[in-house]
Parts: C-alpha cells; structure tokens; sequence
C-alpha cells in the first residue's frame, strides 16, 4: 500500500492570500460597507470551494488506493476471472464517484467558476469574462498561485484521468482544448476541424474525418473533460465549455510534453508548431517562427498584418483566422484584404478559416494554387460578394461553407467537379452572373453527405428540384427561401426526396398545406425534421401513414394550427420536440414529458 502523502490544498492558497489582502488595507478602508461586503462574499465562496476540493481530493485518494494496492495486483496475476471482475467493479465506482462532484448544470458551472476567479457577478458577454479571467490570471501569476496550482497534487490527480483516456488520439485532441482562454464558449465545428487539419483525426475504411472526429468529441463528453451547452434539453450539441480545473490540468499535462508552450498567466505563447494571435498585440509574421503548422486566432479582432507575411510560412497546415467563439457578436477584420494574396504559396494547407471576418469581399484567386485545401470554411463573411472563378482547381477540398454570406448572389462554375466534396453550406440558387453552378449539376458530387440551400432573390430555373433523388450519398438537407416567386412555389412542388435523407431542415418554405414530397411514405428514414417560419397552417398528409422522426423543431409558424393529440398521433416516436407557435401546446411540459418518458423507456430497456 503505498503512502499517505498530505495533499496540497488550492484553496488555503486562495484564502491566505486574501487575508493577507485583507490586511494591507488601511483601518480606513475597513470600515468601508461594500469593501468588507466583497471581501466577506469571497471568502463565502472560497469556503464553499475549499469543501468541494476536499471532497474530490479524498476521492481521488479512494480510486489511488484501490487501483495501486498489492491485492488489486495479486488479483491480476493469480486470481480468477470472477475475482479481477469484482476488483473492475470497486474501480468503477470510485470513478463514478469522483465524476459525480463535477458540475452537471451550466448554473454551477458558472458558480463554481466565477468563485474560483473572485468574482460575484454576471459576465455581461464572453469577451468581458475572457478579459477579466486574463487580468485575474496575471494577478494570480504575481502572487505565486498559478505556480503552485500546476505543481498541486489536485492536479497530479486530475492528470490520471488524462492518462486514462483510452487512446494517443484522445489525448492529443483533448490536448487542443488548453489553448482557450477560461470561461470560453466554443463551437464544435471549428474544433473538429482543426483536429482534421492538423491530422490528429483522419478518415477510417468506415467512416470520413468529420465522423472520427465527432466520435471524439462524444468521447470528451463522456469523460467528463468537456461540458456541452446544452438549449431547452436538445440533444444537439453544438457548443462546451472547459472546466478551469480540467483546463488546468490540461496546461500542465501540454507543457510537459512540449505540445503547446504557455507564459505565466496561463496563455498559449509561439513555439516551434504554433504561433497564436491575441488582442492588443500587432499579428504581424515576423513575430511567428519559421516551420510552424497552424497559426490560430486566439482573441484577436483586428487582422493587421504585413503583406509578405504568407510568403515567410514555410509549410503551415491551418490557418484558423477567423471566429471560433460561440458569440456571432465576437467581431473580426482584416484591415488589409491584399494581405492574404499570399494564400497561393501555401500548398501544404489543409484547413484554412476565415469565419465570421468582415471587410472581406473577394478571395484571391491565389486560394486556387491551395491543392491540399481540405476544409474552407467562409461562414458569416457578411461582405463577401463572390468566389473565385474555376474552383474546381481544389481537388482535395472536403467542405465548403459558405453559410450567411448573403451578399454572395451566385455559385461559380465548378464546384460540380469537386469529387471529394462531402459537405456544401449555402449554395446559393439564383440565375446572377454567367454561367453559375446549377443544383442539378450537383448530382455529380457522389461523396455530397450535407448540403444546405439558399434560394436567392433571382428566379429559379423550371425542374431545378427535380433530380434531388440522384444525390446518392446525402443525409442532410437544409433549404432557406427569400424572396418568393411564384415560379420558385412550382420549383418547390417538384422536389424529388434524397433516397437517404435522415434530416431535413425548410425554412421560410411558402406552403399552408404540406407538399406531395413532404410525408412520411416518402421520407422513410427521416429522422430530424426542423420547419422553421413560412405559412403553413396544417402537418396533415393524405394516409394513415405515421412519422419515424425522432427530433422535431417546430418554431415560428404563426399559422400552425394543432394539438399535443395530433403531434403524438402523427409523431409516435419523437424523442424530442420543441414546438414555439401558437398557445394550444405547452411546448416547454410537452418537451419535459417527452424526454422523461425516453428516459424511463432506457431504464426498462
């Protein structure tokens, strides 16, 4: 059995340097009301942090014991199957336990994080918390705690369940999640694709990049290091959060391994691979080391960099630049478009973001030299008009999203020749320009799995729907109308259903009655059914057939005229609903009932 060491405590830390904050204020000060106020909250939340570590440190000292002990490996080299069995059980249970004392509820989260950071109230937005939590950091570098906390033994017990993880790829990716400053809210695409990028994720005989690196994220969630956001009990998860102590402990896992480098404060800084881009500090190349692989955006708003600044990267694979944040407020510009003319240079690059950057109206036709170009993702470039002319130069591209960029009014000719293509976001259908893509040239794309639409203001050409069951390989489809003509409702009419389409998302669809394509004998594996806005009054189809959906969002139908009886009639199977039309359902309770019986059907199960 080995040796009960006392561990040493974070919190105590916390509190003696209070105390001693405490008593360098002038007696004066003392007797201020809010002063002794603020320092008496934070000391309520320290006390209440100093139970829970104490809790989990005393776990953690129970799942030691069990996994390192003599009888648990005498089990292991003479006893039985039935005995090892048992011992797995005693360790699973010490798991659980040490599992359970992690906030499940984004309210604790937030509770549990603003003590940690001596703060007592709300962030008004996340770029304030990312402010203050950097401020907080550099205080707590000053006084020596952010030293003791990477050399705590509370973290020498988090890192077990880092050296846990099941796989070398689980551990690099979860590796990926330090760089973030605290209390972010983060958006799962761009982390999925910087995995792919830098080819921590790859694609199996089974399953593409985006699905490894999905399974991934599903496997962080389930060890607790990441914690989805989660909307009115979707089970959508699109955006997480990073527990301070995981983030942490994460830190000081990549430090020593010399995966990322970090200064003081706990910020990512420039090493050999990466260079990182903050606020306040001028992006300029000469500060980035020669031979790095990624460039990522950190924090930084405004893009000012020199204009050779590409041409000194040498074989650089991501460019991540723009938003990764999960606020559409989180604002970026380039100041100088001709400074990404260099693009072409960078024949290695594999992922190239540019989301949510503004003043961005045109690509440079240099992005047509990137042959490597997997993942290009343009989505929120309000600005951007159009795209680079013959873009079926980028061979090897996988994704092109192109979403919200509603001043791009047409698709250049080419894109049907992007063999590898498997994910197109906002295609747009209009009749601007010569020669632009046609939806029926997309029937190409072999490898197309999720494709989203946007019906432009131009008219649509006759039968442009109408050959939709030849996109073999597409499992998501999602159509946004604007302006409707009535040449564009006859073009809707014929829409000919996807043969393995599982989720379907219309918005602004111009129909009272649900279209011939629109029933479940038609969709049979349907699955995710999302109508959102539009003028339609009634979900009923001719038939007696019923829907396999089993997540349906109805929103922002005002005409929508039906009852809880109806939705569970025509829906028997829905895991999940969320309904925001009309007064008849009580959306919220019908939400709860449905997800409570799910769950109680899992138990039986």
């Amino acid at each position: 059995m080995p040796a009960q060491r006392k561990p040493e405590e974070i919190v105590p830390t916390l509190l003696a340097c209070l105390e001693k904050a405490w008593d360098a204020l002038q007696p004066i000060h003392k007797k201020d009301e809010k002063i002794v106020s603020g320092f008496k909250e934070i000391e309520t939340e320290l006390d209440k942090m100093k139970d829970w570590e104490g809790k989990l440190i005393k776990r953690f000292r129970t799942l030691v014991q069990d996994i390192d002990n003599d009888v648990w490996f005498d089990r292991l080299k003479h006893g039985n199957a039935d005995d090892i069995l048992n011992g797995l059980k005693l360790i699973r249970k010490s798991v659980t336990s040490v599992k359970q004392l992690f906030p499940a509820k984004e309210s604790q989260v937030t509770e549990i994080t603003h003590s940690m950071l001596f703060t007592g109230k709300d962030q008004t937005s996340e770029d304030q918390a990312v402010g203050k939590d950097q401020t907080m950091s550099e205080e707590w570098s000053r006084l020596g705690v952010e030293e003791k906390i990477y050399v705590s033994k509370a973290i020498s017990d988090f890192r077990k369940s880092f050296d846990c993880l099941e796989s070398n790829q689980l551990k690099v990716c979860s590796l990926c999640l330090s760089i973030f400053p605290e209390n972010s809210i983060m958006k799962k695409r761009p982390l999925i694709y910087w995995w792919i990028g830098e080819g921590m994720v790859a694609k199996t005989s089974e399953k593409t990049a985006e699905e490894v690196g999905e399974d991934v994220f599903g496997q962080l969630i389930n060890e607790s290091f990441i914690i989805p956001k989660v909307e009115n009990h979707s089970p959508n998860i699109n955006s997480f959060i990073v527990h301070p102590w995981i983030r942490r402990m994460l830190i000081s896992v990549a430090k020593g391994l010399h995966f990322f480098e970090f200064n003081p404060t706990g910020m990512p800084s420039n090493d050999h691979r990466h260079a990182f881009l903050f606020a306040g500090l001028d992006a300029s190349a000469s500060v980035m080391p020669d031979g790095i692989l990624t460039v990522f955006n950190v924090n930084c708003q405004y893009l000012r960099f020199e204009l050779d600044w590409l041409s000194r990267l040498n074989r650089v694979e991501v460019l991540q630049l723009g938003r990764w944040q999960n606020s559409v407020e989180h604002h970026i510009e380039v100041e100088y478009e001709v400074s990404l003319n260099g693009l072409g240079s960078q024949t290695s690059l594999r992922y190239l973001s540019l989301r949510g950057i503004s003043r961005l109206t045109n690509l440079p036709r240099s992005v047509l030299k990137l042959i490597n170009l997997e993942i290009l993702d343009l989505r929120a470039c309000h600005s951007l008009e159009k795209l680079p002319s013959d873009i079926s130069a980028l061979r090897n591209l996988t994704h092109l999203d192109v979403s919200e960029c509603y001043l791009l009014e047409r698709m250049p000719d080419g894109i049907h020749k992007l063999s590898a293509l498997q994910v197109l976001k906002g295609f747009v259908i209009g009749s601007v320009g010569r020669n632009p893509c046609k939806l029926s040239q997309l029937a190409q794309l072999k490898r197309l799995r999720k494709l989203s639409i946007r019906i432009g203001n131009e008219a649509v050409g006759e039968g442009e729907f109408s050959n939709l069951e030849n996109f073999e390989a597409l499992e998501i489809l999602i159509i946004s109308c604007g302006a409707v003509t009535e040449v564009t409702k006859d073009a809707l009419k014929t829409i000919s259903v996807p043969p393995k389409l599982k989720k379907l998302d219309l918005w602004c669809i111009p129909f009272e009655d649900m279209p011939n394509w629109l029933k479940p004998g038609v969709l049979q594996y349907l699955e995710k059914l999302y109508i959102t806005g539009g003028e339609l009054k009634s979900l009923k189809n001719q038939g007696e057939q019923t829907w396999k959906v089993k997540i349906l969002r109805l929103k922002y139908l005002k005409n929508l005229k039906i009852n809880e009886q109806e939705l569970q009639t025509m829906f028997p199977e829905v895991e999940y609903l969320e309904v925001k039309c009309n007064k008849e359902i009580d959306r919220d309770e019908y939400d709860l009932d449905i997800t409570r019986n799910k769950r109680q059907n899992e138990k039986q199960l």
